[in-house]
Formats: structure tokens, C-alpha cells, sequence
């Protein structure tokens, strides 16, 4: 206050712009709540969406039961779309507006978010508009999984962990964002833990023995009451069978890509945005180190701020890598509520560092600086809004590594069965996980399943094998005439391709007219080729046994003109702990000539490289291929060798011998 009771000029300011910011805060959040509505419903919903879904219609003690059991995340989130579909129905839109309602909500939060890190009232502004239209918030704000709740609590809590440091009372509440961000999903650990470095590095600096206090007793709670939630954690790294990537040493390489336009704009556009947002980056930094050196005044302690920046963009990354060698299992949307939300507080603070008048700035100062923080914000807009409007087409999805996974058209395959089905029509998915997904929009009277059966999610240990012919024969109904053969993710349902493969060799294929975005779609008549088992079995059988726990059951030779199909059927009598690789020689006849000359081989990894033999599950009976170009189509006298190897040298049989002989059919000599 000044001698005469009056605010001072800069709390004057203050005051007098604060109020202004109101109406541009409500316009951010109606931004970021139409770009969250723009096409909304432009694709199908997929696995991971009706998964949820499918567990929503089961009541609320069913979806909490079954969403602890199978999901990987605690089943907050599905509580919550239990209780909103209950009034909003299961359509699309219904289904994927409270993923809106709840990303919409993260703008406020942000805002405050980046008021606390800066320290200033009127801040928080350009972090909410970078947080509502950064192309990858907006994408999972429309999907109905968690992370659209897991970014606003993460939001929350960051918020609530730099008012405990500041001293506020407010540890019950920094206790319980934490307990309810970590029940959204386990990845926003990471948020806790840059929180927990950062609070811990700044108390540990300060001389006030209650704010050190305050900050431990809180940590120390959450520590306490989030016990049971870390060893669920554990428990499901332990039974996760599901689908794994190589650690990402690529990750850094995609992070501007995945986080920027690059996978919907070309060059020089996404690597315009990208240089957008590391300006801005560079901006933020080099102010903050600036408030710190300062150190006077209003400024004094900024370093807290340069801190945070600096342990929230690097911290998040390196434990992910970390975990990774734990699980080897990365994707970019872990990093949203921890990494993503402190680039959108670091890109936004820059231009409101660029846009706002700095205490003791000249005029022509400020208006440079103005200047150059409008061409950043128009152009972050322009390729964001681009980047969005070609999302909302529907036919583009966020990359993954070095792929690109567009949502799967299940609602287009559901649409063209209904139309082409007719009666006797049986539908078969693979992988059965799916089978959700197709069961949201197929309304037709065929009947239906998955392979493999028995769960909701994709288990690797459970892929198909030869043994699964059976299924596939007891569960097709007597006198179903059509198949339709749906495939999603059916390398790793189906890596060696048992039902795909056995359906083109036995029965007649039918067209289809129209292709699917990563789906595909085959239609069979199955009217002429029952038993669908009948390649089940061998046609030579053998029980050549080995020293790991593993035998080959048996062959079939198939000739074509030059070229003979060997195919060797193995069977897993135990947990297998090496890789195998198999070996098949057509050997000339040992004679004056030749002495056992190598006529064809083939040699490849048992089963697939997406299925290996240690990941073959006891009882499965796997079918591998080879083919060997023999001059001719005729190899008198020659016989086949078989065998296992690593690269110590072979697999030995029980009896010693390091290979199989396998006669050579007399029509082919």
C-alpha cells in the first residue's frame, strides 16, 4: 500500500487486467470444447473403446469387477462411464462426449497450472490455449478411455503439489488428486514423481521447517494410502500378456512428430510447428534463468520456476525408458499428464512472456516483443487447426514408432456384413478380443465369435495354434454355408496364420467388394470344405521328442512344379526358454558323385518372428512352412533333414541325434 491507502500501480494493473482475462479464459474453453466435438464420431469406436464399453453394461459392480481384472488401468474412469451411460445411452457421440466433457475441464485446470508455476495472476492463458488445440490433447480428449481423465487430474494435482510447497494448506487435497490421479491411470506416476523431485529439491532449500513439514506428511500419506494401488501395479506388469514393443531408442526422434502435426502435415509444415513450439521452449528457459539471475524484488526465488521446467521435461522421459527395460512397453500417451502437460505450461508461458509488458520494458521493448510473439501463436493456430480439421476426417490417427494405426473400421465391416449377410452366415473375429468392438455394431443374425475365446484382452501367451481348428469346427454352426473372416491385430492373435491359411487351402473364397481401414474382412464358402479341422493332424505322423520340451508330431510335403511345401507340425511339452530356429535340408544321395551335396534348405525361426517358441504356451501344436526349390520338381534318391538349432549349435534329440531324416516321398524321386 502507498502512504495515502491506495493500491499500487501495479497492483492497479493487476487488478485491471485480471478481470480481462476472464472473458479470453471462457473463449479457450469453448475452443477447446468444439475442436473436441469436430468429428467426434468420424470413425468407429475400436477395441480399446468398446472394451470399455462392454464392461459399462455390466453395472457398476460389474464394470469395477471386471476393469480390475483385465484393464491395466484402476477402473475409475469406467465407473464414471458406467454412471454416464446410464443417462446418456451407448451411442458413439454419448459414449465419447464425457471424454470431451472431461478433456474440456483440463483447460481451467491448466490455466491454473500455469498461473502457479509463473507466479503471476494473469498467466495461465497461453498454456490453456496451447493445452486446448495441440493436436494430440484433442485426440485423446474424444477417445472413451482414461486419458482424458487422467490429464485434468494430473493438471489438478501438479497445481495443488505448488501451493503445499508455497505453503498453502492444502495437503489433504494434494493427497487425495493423487490417490484419484493414480486410480485414473499408473503411468501418472510419473507426474507424482516429477512433483515429489521438484517439491522435495525446493522444501529441502527453504529455511521454513512447516512448509518441509507439510510437504512430507503429505507425500508421506499418499505414500501410505497409495500402497495398495502400486502392488495392483506390480500384480498386472506380472499377468500383462499383452502386446509389447522394443524399447523405443527411436522415442525422442518421434516425441516432436507425436506431439506436433507431423502426422498429419507434410514438411516444411510439421517442421514449422515444431520449430514453433522449441522457440517458444527456448523463450521460456532463457526468461526464467533471467528471473533467476535477477533475484530481486518480485522475482526473488524464480528458480523455482526453472526448476519445474527442467525436471518436468526431462524426469518423465527418462523414467519412461526406465520402466521400459522393466516391461518393454512405450507409448507417447503415457507421457501426456506429465511431459505433454509441461510442454503446453512451457510453450504458453513463452508468449505471454513475448506478449505481456515486462515491469521496467521500454515501449518499443515491448512492442518487438509482442511483435515476435504474434507470428508464433497465429502460426501454432493455423497448422494446429489444419492439423485437427484433418483428424476430424477420420481417416488420419497419431503414429506410433514408425507405423501408422488409424482407428480400425470396425463400424464399416459391421455394415458391409449386414448388408451381404444372409442366412446360414456365421462371423469368426481373430483376435476374439475384438469381438467387442464388432458387437457394438453388427445387428444382424449371424452367428458369431472370436478366436482365441475366453478374454477380453489380447494375450500373447494365448496365441492360436493348430489345436484351435477344433474350436473354430465344434463352434461353426452344422449348417452354416458362409464364413466371414474378420482380422485385427491377427499377427499376434494368429502369428502363424492357422485359420486364415487353412480356410484359403480347404474352401472356395468369396469377394468382397470394399476394403476397411486397418481391418480386414474375407468371405469363405464353407459348404464344400467340413471338417474345418481336417488339417489339424499331420499327414505322416512322427513323435521325435527332444532334450527341451518340444516334438515334432509330424509332415506334409506339397509339391508345386519346382517348388515343395514342407510343413512340420511341433508340439510344446513344457515352457521353452530359448528360441528356436528350424532347419530344413533336401540332401543329395551320398554316392561317387556326391557325397551328401546340400540340394535346397530353408532355415527360419520356429513358428514366426512375431511368435517364437519361448513364448509358445504349453499344449500348443504349431504348424511351420517351408519351401525348398528343387530343379526339376524331382530329387532321386535325396532325403529331408530337420532339425533345431540356436546359436550354440542343436537342439539334441533324447536319443543323441542332432537331426531328423524325413523320407522322401517315391512320386517326387
Amino acid at each position: 500500500m502507498t502512504s495515502t491507502g491506495r493500491p499500487s500501480t501495479a497492483r492497479q494493473s493487476a487488478a485491471t487486467r485480471f478481470p480481462r482475462a476472464i472473458p479470453l479464459a471462457l473463449a479457450i474453453v469453448l475452443l477447446a470444447f468444439g475442436l473436441r466435438l469436430w468429428g467426434l464420431t468420424a470413425t468407429s469406436l475400436w477395441y480399446d473403446e468398446t472394451f470399455m464399453l462392454h464392461h459399462a453394461q455390466q453395472g457398476i459392480v460389474g464394470a469395477v469387477r471386471g476393469l480390475l481384472a483385465e484393464d491395466n488401468a484402476l477402473p475409475l474412469y469406467g465407473l464414471l462411464l458406467t454412471l454416464w451411460t446410464r443417462v446418456a445411452g451407448f451411442s458413439e457421440f454419448a459414449a465419447r462426449a464425457l471424454s470431451v466433457f472431461l478433456g474440456t475441464l483440463g483447460v481451467p485446470l491448466v490455466l491454473q497450472l500455469g498461473r502457479a508455476v509463473t507466479k503471476r495472476r494473469t498467466a495461465g492463458l497461453g498454456a490453456a490455449l496451447v493445452y486446448a488445440t495441440l493436436p494430440i490433447f484433442v485426440y485423446y480428449s474424444q477417445e472413451v478411455r482414461m486419458y482424458a481423465l487422467a490429464m485434468p487430474l494430473a493438471a489438478a494435482f501438479l497445481w495443488a503439489g505448488w501451493r503445499l510447497v508455497a505453503g498453502r494448506r492444502v495437503g489433504a487435497a494434494y493427497v487425495a488428486l493423487g490417490l484419484l490421479m493414480l486410480a485414473a491411470h499408473p503411468y501418472t506416476a510419473l507426474t507424482w514423481l516429477v512433483s515429489l523431485v521438484w517439491g522435495t529439491l525446493t522444501v529441502g532449500l527453504n529455511r521454513n521447517r512447516r512448509r518441509r513439514r507439510g510437504w512430507w506428511k503429505a507425500n508421506l500419506v499418499l505414500v501410505a494410502l497409495a500402497t495398495p494401488i502400486g502392488l495392483w501395479a506390480l500384480w498386472r506388469v506380472r499377468v500383462d500378456a499383452t502386446a509389447v514393443s522394443a524399447i523405443p531408442v527411436a522415442a525422442l526422434r518421434w516425441l516432436p512428430t507425436l506431439y506436433g502435426v507431423g502426422q498429419y502435415l507434410e514438411q516444411p509444415w510439421s517442421g514449422l510447428f515444431v520449430a514453433i513450439a522449441a522457440l517458444s521452449l527456448i523463450v521460456t528457459m532463457i526468461r526464467a534463468a533471467q528471473e533467476t539471475l535477477d533475484g530481486d524484488g518480485q522475482q526473488q526465488g524464480r528458480w523455482h520456476e526453472l526448476a519445474w521446467f527442467l525436471i518436468s521435461l526431462t524426469l518423465p522421459i527418462v523414467a519412461l525408458f526406465g520402466l521400459t527395460l522393466i516391461k518393454a512397453k512405450w507409448s507417447e500417451r503415457y507421457l501426456l499428464p506429465s511431459w505433454g502437460l509441461a510442454l503446453a505450461i512451457a510453450v504458453g508461458t513463452a508468449w505471454e512472456h513475448l506478449a505481456g509488458v515486462q515491469p521496467g520494458a521500454t515501449r518499443p521493448r515491448a512492442w518487438l516483443a509482442r511483435a515476435a510473439a504474434l507470428p508464433l501463436i497465429l502460426g501454432w493456430l493455423a497448422l494446429a487447426t489444419v492439423a485437427t480439421g484433418r483428424q476430424a476426417e477420420g481417416s488420419w490417427a497419431l503414429a506410433i514408432r514408425d507405423e501408422w494405426h488409424p482407428r480400425p473400421d470396425f463400424r464399416g465391416v459391421a455394415r458391409a456384413i449386414e448388408a451381404h449377410d444372409s442366412p446360414g452366415d456365421t462371423i469368426v473375429v481373430v483376435g476374439g478380443y475384438a469381438t467387442s468392438a464388432l458387437d457394438f455394431y453388427y445387428q444382424g443374425e449371424a452367428d458369431h465369435f472370436g478366436l482365441p475365446t475366453g478374454s477380453q484382452i489380447l494375450d500373447t501367451s494365448r496365441a492360436l495354434s493348430m489345436g484351435d481348428l477344433r474350436t473354430l469346427e465344434e463352434k461353426v454352426p452344422p449348417d452354416s454355408r458362409r464364413l466371414w473372416l474378420v482380422l485385427w491385430q491377427d499377427a499376434l492373435a494368429d502369428p502363424t496364420g492357422v485359420i486364415q491359411s487353412v480356410l484359403v487351402e480347404q474352401c472356395r473364397r468369396l469377394p468382397v467388394s470394399q476394403g476397411f481401414t486397418n481391418v480386414g474382412l474375407l468371405l469363405f464358402d464353407i459348404s464344400g470344405c467340413r471338417p474345418l479341422d481336417r488339417l489339424a493332424e499331420p499327414d505322416v505322423a512322427l513323435r521325435v521328442t527332444f532334450q527341451a520340451p518340444i516334438a515334432l508330431q509330424g509332415y506334409r510335403i506339397l509339391p508345386t512344379g519346382e517348388t515343395w511345401e514342407v510343413d512340420l507340425w511341433w508340439e510344446a511339452l513344457g515352457e521353452l526358454e530359448a528360441d528356436y530356429g528350424v532347419f530344413v535340408h533336401l540332401v543329395a544321395p551320398s554316392d561317387a558323385a556326391s557325397d551328401g551335396a546340400m540340394v535346397s534348405q530353408h532355415d527360419h525361426i520356429a513358428g514366426a518372428d512375431a511368435y517364437p517358441t519361448s513364448a509358445w504356451r504349453e499344449g500348443a501344436v504349431i504348424r511351420d512352412r517351408f519351401f525348398l526349390t528343387v530343379p526339376g520338381g524331382r530329387c532321386r534318391g535325396c532325403r529331408l533333414q530337420a532339425g533345431l538349432y540356436t546359436p550354440e549349435g542343436r537342439l539334441l534329440r533324447t536319443d543323441g541325434a542332432d537331426v531328423t531324416v524325413i523320407p522322401v516321398p517315391t512320386e517326387l524321386q
